[in-house]
């Protein structure tokens, strides 16, 4: 009876406790990426053209960050591709979420008063989804619809972020300024006047058009290298010790070796090849 109560208690599946999340409204995780994006195409374009302050009703003043300040004081563990510390106080959490969590409840202080929640332009910079060239899970596509298919866009919002892209460089970046003149234009041009579904539909199939050699030249790769494989095992003469140096070296198990020496000797028998002659 003892040993069935065991088994039963051992097949009986684990709960999974679901994990707490973050409470606050504004997103750390597409704040991230904005903040990357505004990095880059922002602040150090800024201050290339000489501008070294920003006006004080600029949102993207990197000391109205809400986050920012926080996120300055995290840091990944050295070697581990989970752990993060809390440079406030060393303390040390399993992954992110946990120390975003830990920031939430005990470092809120650090965020400024009347602080930027960089979420709210995720749309201006196109990552409200993630940056477009690491989405690691697309959206699910409908009946018709193919790779290729642009997101669904909404107009009227198009129109909102335009104007707020447009408010957001006129505070940050104002005309009458000769030093930003030049910068506020070029921004305007790329990102606010681009905030349209039309021009996004062509972005979104440019992009996949782009992606289309590179996944026919990666296949073309493999198919080379595997006939290379294919000829140097079933020819030469020294293809045991190829195989051999490779088990050696984890490449592959010894099991797959057996099975490629035996369809390798299969093949020269059905085509009548001698190891010798193919030399």
């Amino acid at each position: 009876a003892a040993s069935a109560n065991t088994v039963m208690a051992a097949a009986k599946p684990k709960e999974v406790v679901p994990r707490t999340e973050l409470s606050h409204p504004c997103s750390r995780t597409i704040s991230r990426h904005v903040r990357k994006q505004l990095e880059k195409e922002i602040i150090k374009p800024a201050q290339k053209a000489g501008i070294t302050g920003w006006p004080p009703l600029c949102p993207w003043d990197p000391a109205r960050d809400l986050f920012g300040d926080q996120e300055k004081n995290k840091s990944k563990k050295r070697g581990s591709t989970t752990m993060w510390t809390s440079l406030y106080d060393q303390k040390v959490f399993k992954n992110e979420h946990y120390l975003d969590l830990h920031m939430e409840r005990k470092h809120a202080d650090k965020e400024p008063v009347n602080g930027v929640c960089l979420a709210d332009y995720c749309e201006i910079f196109d990552v409200c989804q993630g940056e477009a060239k690491f989405r690691k899970s697309p959206r699910k596509l409908e009946n018709g619809e193919t790779a290729a298919t642009p997101p669904p866009c909404n107009n009227e919002t198009m129109i909102k972020e335009r104007q707020r892209c447009t408010e957001s460089l006129a505070k940050c970046l104002p005309l009458a300024e000769e030093s930003s003149r030049k910068l506020h234009a070029k921004l305007s041009r790329h990102f606010c006047q681009t905030l349209d579904c039309r021009i996004r539909a062509e972005q979104h199939r440019e992009q996949h058009t782009e992606m289309m050699p590179v996944i026919v030249l990666l296949i073309l790769v493999v198919l080379a290298g595997f006939v290379f494989f294919s000829i140097v095992v079933c020819c030469v003469d020294y293809s045991d010790d190829v195989l051999q140096f490779m088990v050696e070296s984890k490449i592959i198990s010894s099991g797959t070796a057996k099975q490629v020496t035996k369809a390798r000797e299969t093949a020269r028998l059905s085509t009548g090849l001698d190891r010798t002659k193919c030399i």
